[in-house]
């Protein structure tokens, strides 16, 4: 009785453990990469600039949908100096989200970081889509 106990738990275990890991892989794939602009801050629609400003120290992940658009904002929170740079990672389509990654660069040992409070943060436009977007 002990040895068929034994037996059927690791069978379960198994299979839970691939399961699992189906999951997580499904829908992840990606599809295709996602052409985008960089919108400087005078291309950026007011209502969203407002909404960045409040909320531009802490850490910020936002998206915000206006006709055919998708605006994604990723924002670094405050930083003591000025000197940041925004590296663009990633950005493309799975079969259920669309995936984002940027990357905060920091000021360049020995450059001319200005010691003045900086809140980097990066806003693209891209075309709307209805899928989550997913902050990597």
């Amino acid at each position: 009785m002990g040895k068929k106990l034994c037996f059927f738990s690791m069978f379960v275990l198994t299979i839970l453990l691939l399961c699992g890991c189906s999951l997580k892989t499904a829908g992840t794939e990606k599809i295709r990469d996602l052409e985008y602009t960089v919108l400087a801050e005078s291309e950026i629609p007011e209502s969203l600039l407002q909404k960045i400003e409040e909320e531009k120290s802490d850490d910020l992940k936002l998206t915000w949908r206006d006709g055919d658009d998708l605006y994604i904002v990723r924002g670094f929170g405050m930083q003591e100096t000025g000197g940041y740079s925004i590296q663009m990672k990633e950005f493309y389509l799975t079969d259920n989200a669309v995936c984002f990654k940027a990357e905060l660069i920091g000021p360049e040992n020995g450059g001319d970081a200005k010691k003045v409070v900086s809140y980097p943060y990066i806003v693209i436009k891209t075309e709307r889509l209805e899928e989550n977007v997913i902050f990597e």
